[in-house]
């Protein structure tokens, strides 16, 4: 896989954050299994700049989110015409691999979201933002999301943060009884 940075996106995705030096305990450092298909994933991508590809529903934001707290590494998904890709960057960044990043920047181009590997690191960097415009510019695309690993997200564009919130909880029954005998509480 070719990896490097194009005349127009120069350096990585990401934040520079300041003062934090490791990324939140890992699930499997607290002895928590994470689902299978998760981990599959963290397997097919082991170095920097790795990727995957599916279909444009693939590679949900609550899933990458938690690939991030287990790798403590970011993740970017983009979506190129009707394939999706899953970017495994590093600790500050993502390097979109020069090739898919000509292609992104076109038409039909969708840069859909990516994770910092810090809780509550919600601030766009001066590259997201950077991203951003060159995405409205080409594509027209006007924003995109990052999501933290304790699943808070921001949306933001190449001025900034619009809004946040949080990663949806989709959690059945089942998985609700399985997070309360592994963390306490009520049933």
């Amino acid at each position: 896989m070719s990896k490097g940075n194009s005349n127009l996106f120069h350096g990585t995705i990401g934040t520079e954050v300041s003062g934090l030096t490791q990324p939140p305990e890992s699930y499997s450092d607290r002895g928590i299994g994470i689902p299978k298909h998760i981990q599959e994933m963290i397997d097919k991508l082991p170095k920097e700049g790795d990727y995957i590809t599916g279909l444009p529903s693939s590679f949900d934001i609550k899933d990458v989110s938690i690939m991030s707290k287990e790798t403590g590494v970011e993740f970017t998904k983009i979506t190129i015409g009707d394939k999706s890709y899953l970017i495994r960057g590093h600790n500050g960044g993502t390097d979109i691999p020069k090739h898919l990043y000509y292609e992104l920047i076109k038409p039909g181009g969708s840069f859909d979201f990516h994770t910092h590997p810090f809780d509550d690191d919600l601030v766009p960097s001066w590259r997201d933002k950077e991203l951003m415009h060159d995405m409205r510019v080409n594509c027209g695309q006007k924003h995109s999301t990052i999501a933290t690993p304790n699943g808070r997200t921001v949306i933001y564009n190449e001025n900034g943060v619009i809004s946040s919130g949080t990663i949806p909880n989709t959690m059945n029954d089942e998985i609700r009884k399985m997070y309360l005998s592994l963390f306490g509480g009520d049933k």
